[in-house]
């Protein structure tokens, strides 16, 4: 090799060598001190369980008292109360119980942390002693279980007061679409930055529950359509066997046969029919125990009309007694349902 070839192989292999120190020197002394790198640490963090990371990063203490106010303004509106009165009682409780909420919800950040869920242990004593700091019941009402991480849009800088706004994207399922939140960071003293607030929390949550009222609005309306179209069924199936009654008695057999066909070919396939409407129809939260409800009085007049038909052919007293025993388990639960589904109606 000559002399000429192999001072320009040092000199590229120098070049190399000193590019390769410019790249390290920038990313260790350039990226890894801009807001861009702590959230993307963050969300590292997250994925590996690094609570040491993820603190250096995330100022939690900063972040629950910079955003409690619009914390408490979120959960009275994820409680949508209706009453002026139940609000400010709501407001004065949370406001009281700031210390031991956000002890909690640091804790249950920790659990997060650690295990990726936000779900607690059913030893957990914490829990069991203070149910009304169950982090899991304020996260659901906040949205957060079911936001999921998408990425940062862009970072705003202002270096005049070492603070940052990173807008970061992220999916909530339940409104099925995105939100961005602002994240704010600042510059410390060691050159890291770390998020002290989220500032527009509140605005997060109202994203939230509309989108819950929406879901809400269509299960009232569609199921207000099933239950109205199936009880004028009923209404019709009712004069029938009034009339059938009133041509008979129950003592003809040409009365009891035709009372057993109305029962087997009208009463009992209209509430399979509603039952099978109703459980194909997508049940928001909210309105999980009016649905259940439905389905459990369908159910009881399926029991009945099926126990009703036996009867009229074994003419047993257990039979008749069992089927108007659901007959009347039925009755007291539409009670019950109509009061539930004016409330889910004011709800909408």
């Amino acid at each position: 090799m000559g002399k000429n070839l192999r001072r320009k192989c040092m000199l590229g292999g120098v070049i190399l060598v000193l590019l390769f120190i410019v790249v390290a020197y920038a990313y260790f002394r350039v990226y890894t001190k801009t807001p861009e790198y702590a959230v993307k640490q963050v969300e590292s963090a997250i994925e590996t369980h690094d609570k040491t990371k993820f603190y250096r990063y995330v100022n939690m203490d900063s972040v629950l008292d910079l955003s409690y106010d619009a914390f408490v303004a979120a959960l009275i509106e994820a409680q949508n109360p209706e009453e002026s009165e139940a609000k400010a009682a709501i407001e004065d409780f949370v406001h009281m119980m700031k210390a031991p909420l956000i002890s909690s919800f640091k804790m249950a950040t920790d659990h997060y942390i650690e295990t990726g869920t936000w779900e607690q242990s059913a030893d957990d004593e914490k829990n069991k002693k203070n149910p009304s700091m169950n982090v899991e019941q304020i996260l659901e009402k906040t949205g957060l279980q079911e936001t999921t991480f998408r990425g940062i849009d862009t970072v705003e800088v202002d270096d005049a007061t070492g603070t940052a706004v990173a807008h970061v994207q992220v999916f909530q399922q339940e409104a099925d679409n995105t939100f961005v939140f602002d994240v704010k960071l600042e510059r410390q003293d060691s050159g890291d930055w770390q998020i002290v607030e989220i500032t527009n929390f509140q605005a997060f949550v109202s994203f939230v529950v509309a989108a819950r009222q929406e879901k809400l609005k269509v299960y009232a309306d569609t199921t207000e359509k099933i239950q109205s179209i199936h009880n004028t069924a009923m209404l019709r199936a009712q004069d029938h066997f009034m009339q059938t009654l009133s041509d008979g008695s129950l003592g003809n057999e040409e009365t009891r046969m035709a009372l057993k066909k109305l029962m087997e070919e009208t009463i009992l396939p209209d509430w399979q029919q509603r039952k099978s409407e109703l459980e194909a129809v997508d049940v928001p939260a909210a309105a999980q125990s009016l649905q259940h409800l439905r389905l459990k009085i369908c159910d009881l007049h399926i029991d009945y009309a099926e126990g009703y038909a036996a009867w009229l052919e074994d003419k047993k007293a257990e039979t008749i007694r069992e089927a108007e025993r659901q007959l009347k388990q039925a009755r007291t639960l539409e009670q019950e349902e109509r009061f539930l589904a004016r409330r889910i109606s004011g709800q909408k």
